[in-house]
């Protein structure tokens, strides 16, 4: 029947026809997404989620809390020394016993007794322990006013 109507108006209605089927076709949207998924030959696994990793921080160290005697000062007449350096005061004589606290350099301490090398010390706040030899700045004729303790 087209062959009988005049070539422009044969071009017009085969543009329209295929506009239509265009349109047709763009209507369907996207049919893949309509079609069941197919099954693959490898298993698919769902995502895990992401893992943020924690640093660890060092847990602080405790501290031990200094037993304080009453505010009174050391007693005039025991032995000083100078503490050399930043040293630890501890709860007895030797490395295995607790830090009672920590006496800065250049501190005066009374020496009350001593066990060896360590000396039992009182500072100037009252707070006693013991603290080695090699922290204290100590003259040898003080360290023999120094009662020996026994062990």
């Amino acid at each position: 029947m087209l062959r009988f109507w005049p070539p422009p108006l044969r071009r017009c209605c085969l543009a329209a026809v295929a506009v239509v089927a265009a349109l047709g076709i763009v209507a369907c949207g996207d049919l893949t997404a309509a079609l069941p998924p197919r099954p693959t030959p490898f298993p698919t696994l769902e995502r895990l989620p992401s893992v943020t990793p924690v640093t660890p921080s060092p847990s602080p160290l405790p501290t031990a809390t200094p037993t304080a005697t009453p505010a009174v000062s050391p007693t005039p007449d025991l032995p000083r020394a100078l503490i050399v350096v930043d040293a630890n005061m501890r709860s007895g004589p030797g490395l295995g016993f607790d830090i009672v606290t920590v006496v800065r350099v250049g501190s005066s301490i009374a020496l009350s007794e001593r066990q060896g090398e360590w000396y039992a010390v009182r500072t100037a706040d009252g707070l006693e322990g013991w603290m080695s030899d090699q922290v204290l700045d100590l003259d040898p004729s003080v360290a023999d006013r120094v009662p020996q303790s026994k062990p």
